[in-house]
């Protein structure tokens, strides 16, 4: 989802492909070999970014795997991207691209997957032989058909030297210095591909999480047109109410605008339809930020200003400018800075004067031009970002200004009809307040002493459970020659049941224990007295899962009501380790030699709660340096005093940071995080660690 589009970008990737071997080799007459760690651990291959040969025109010979391209031009697909004209030479609207490539022999018949985004037309073929088409190509005209990125199922049969010849058609951009063409160049549908080319599995991932979040997008669409219904029907059932009309266009325009990115992001269609699609976009985009402006000075001036019909003038010249797609500085984002400057002066002069909700919009626009300035950033390469973080910014900055008028409208709506309210009834309060206070007083005074002797009665249960739960613990942590353990618990006002033990078997093996028991109090403690003594009695079993299952139908034969216990389960013996988790967190693994943190997340019900549930474990190996992080709940479910939750995904970021350390190194580190983001408010659960580091 784009605010601004992109025209250039920078020349990091250039620079980028001019240092990759791949490209080196290339150039150097070489041909680019493909490997099985090229497309390891996601990475995935830029077919289009190294120096394919080209020739302009149209001829069947060309296909073939043997044909002599030596006097054919190099070209790669970025300096097509960076001046077209210049780079396709005698292009015609028909053109011929032709690539070899040597596989490795750990590719052959290995499940890859083929990605391509293109305009017009094409033939792939593969040795000579045609492997697929997208779209039509046509003397008269292409049937045009962009894949954008669809994964297509390809396995190389033999390894060695493969050609891959694209039969390649944009006759709508046949003449790229005038007409249709150029503004279709200038309007970013230029001639060319991209390509790429990595594993399947991966591919299909991808895929998923595409069709995922589209749906989000369309949900967040639907959302955006409810409000716009929503506070359209207000101002047509009371017109003086003019803010309610401004701000329906406002999110009816932010909607259009997102549903027209998913539309040009998610259909198959040509060239000419996707330019006209993004110029839509802008149009909505711009009239969003028209009428926010109109609602802002009707709802703090009472009128429309000069200032905004001089605006509203420039931006219909705007509008005009991205139709005709006329190269230069990018007018629509300075016509946007301008405007959102204009707003944020008009709330900055209502907060001075203190009207009244002036704050909640001041808010909701600050965060917007907060979130455009970071969304500009990343568009245009200022500031590398993950993609889940580009998503969950611009969500919360286009949400931001929606909510917060909403709730604003909201809240003068209520605060209407609340002082009529108030009004009612403090008629009603004089003729009995003297009755009502001494009523009030005497079930204040009955309702302290209940209090109190149930608080009382409480904290002695609390005490109890919490002296119970730390003798569950062990005393001593194991000592083994491979392995640095550490443990922490700290446990919460109120008990929440954690429990961690520790076995160590006849044969060297090591088995841990991390649990976190349902309910509270004395009943947390009864299901920790009852882990204890299944753990020391199945401990020695192999198998985890099996211990799971004896366990869970142990505790549920107690007829506990209700009660369960979550557990995570390792078994280490040398470099290898054995996990199974039953309703708990997931585990983190830091693995020393890629710096990298991964997650092991099993879903399963907690024992006692489901008979002869399939519980799974995962065998993994443990290496010099790789550290395991178990976790209860209580850490990544910590709550600031903004009643933010701390989330598992922050407990991930911190590992990467105190790796390096001992176990108890990294578990004060985690201990450290948790009090600051905490600050002065009390833990609503215990909190437990168990961290094992390979030496």
């Amino acid at each position: 989802m784009h605010i601004v589009k992109i025209i250039f970008r920078s020349l990091l990737p250039l620079l980028s492909m001019l240092l990759s071997p791949a490209f080196s080799a290339a150039q150097s007459g070489e041909i680019f070999t493909l490997t099985a760690d090229k497309l390891a651990e996601g990475k995935f291959v830029e077919l289009d970014k190294l120096p394919w040969k080209y020739r302009a025109g149209d001829d069947a010979r060309w296909a073939a795997a043997d044909f002599d391209d030596g006097d054919w031009k190099s070209l790669s697909n970025d300096e097509i991207n960076s001046d077209p004209a210049a780079a396709l030479g005698k292009w015609n609207g028909k053109a011929w691209f032709r690539l070899r490539i040597a596989v490795d022999e750990s590719l052959v018949n290995q499940p890859l997957a083929w990605r391509m985004w293109q305009w017009g037309a094409s033939e792939i073929y593969l040795d000579g032989k045609l492997f697929q088409s997208y779209g039509t190509i046509r003397p008269d005209g292409d049937e045009e058909y962009n894949p954008r990125g669809l994964p297509l199922p390809i396995a190389f049969q033999n390894a060695g030297t493969h050609t891959i010849a694209v039969r390649y058609s944009f006759q709508a951009a046949s003449d790229l210095s005038r007409g249709r063409g150029a503004w279709l160049v200038r309007g970013g549908a230029r001639p060319g591909f991209v390509i790429e080319l990595e594993a399947g599995r991966e591919a299909a991932l991808k895929f998923e999480n595409r069709v995922r979040s589209e749906r989000l997008d369309y949900v967040f669409v639907g959302i955006l047109w409810s409000l716009a219904l929503v506070h359209f029907l207000l101002f047509v059932f009371y017109h003086r109410a003019r803010g309610n009309l401004f701000y329906s266009f406002f999110v009816l325009g932010l909607g259009m605008t997102i549903w027209l990115i998913n539309v040009a992001n998610t259909t198959h269609f040509g060239a000419t339809a996707y330019v006209l699609c993004d110029i839509l976009r802008i149009n909505f985009q711009s009239l969003a930020i028209l009428v926010l402006l109109a609602f802002l000075y009707v709802e703090f001036n009472g009128r429309v200003l000069r200032v905004f019909w001089i605006l509203f003038g420039v931006w219909m010249i705007v509008v005009v400018l991205q139709w005709a797609r006329i190269p230069g500085f990018d007018y629509t984002l300075l016509m946007l800075i301008i405007s959102l400057a204009d707003a944020l002066r008009i709330m900055i002069t209502a907060l001075v004067r203190r009207r009244e909700g002036a704050w909640i919009i001041a808010a909701g626009i600050g965060f917007f031009v907060v979130g455009v300035g970071f969304n500009i950033a990343f568009e245009r390469d200022f500031w590398e970002a993950p993609r889940w973080l580009h998503k969950l910014n611009l969500y919360a900055a286009l949400l931001s200004v929606p909510m917060t008028v909403s709730l604003y409208l909201a809240r003068n709506f209520a605060r209407t009809n609340r002082h009529l309210e108030m009004q009612l009834a403090q008629v009603q309060e004089l003729s009995a307040k003297q009755l009502e206070h001494e009523r009030t007083e005497a079930e204040l005074r009955l309702a302290h002493e209940r209090t109190q002797a149930e608080n009382e009665r409480r904290a002695k249960e609390l005490e109890e459970a919490r002296q119970l739960q730390l003798s569950m613990l062990p005393k001593k942590l194991p000592q083994l020659p491979n392995l640095e353990i550490a443990a922490y618990m700290k446990p919460a006002t109120e008990v929440g049941g954690d429990y961690y033990d520790f076995y160590t078997g006849a044969d060297g093996t090591l088995t841990i224990a991390v649990g976190d028991a349902t309910g509270h109090g004395l009943k947390a403690g009864s299901v920790v007295t009852a882990m204890k003594s299944l753990f020391n009695a199945f401990a020695e079993i192999e198998n985890i899962p099996q211990i799971f299952q004896k366990s869970s139908a142990a505790l549920k034969k107690m007829n506990l009501r209700g009660l369960f216990m979550a557990m995570t389960m390792l078994k280490v013996k040398g470099d290898r380790a054995t996990i199974a988790i039953a309703g708990m967190p997931a585990v983190l693994i830091y693995r020393n030699e890629t710096r990298r943190v991964e997650k092991i997340a099993i879903k399963a019900m907690p024992l006692g709660s489901v008979a002869n549930f399939p519980y799974q474990e995962t065998e993994f190996t443990l290496l010099t340096g790789d550290c395991i992080a178990v976790m209860t709940d209580g850490f990544p479910e910590m709550f600031n005093h903004e009643n933010e939750m701390i989330g598992f995904e922050r407990a991930a970021e911190m590992l990467p940071e105190i790796a390096v350390e001992s176990p108890q190194e990294i578990i004060n580190h985690f201990v450290r995080a948790a009090e600051t983001w905490a600050g002065i408010r009390p833990a609503d659960d215990d909190v437990t660690f168990v961290v094992l580091k390979a030496v």
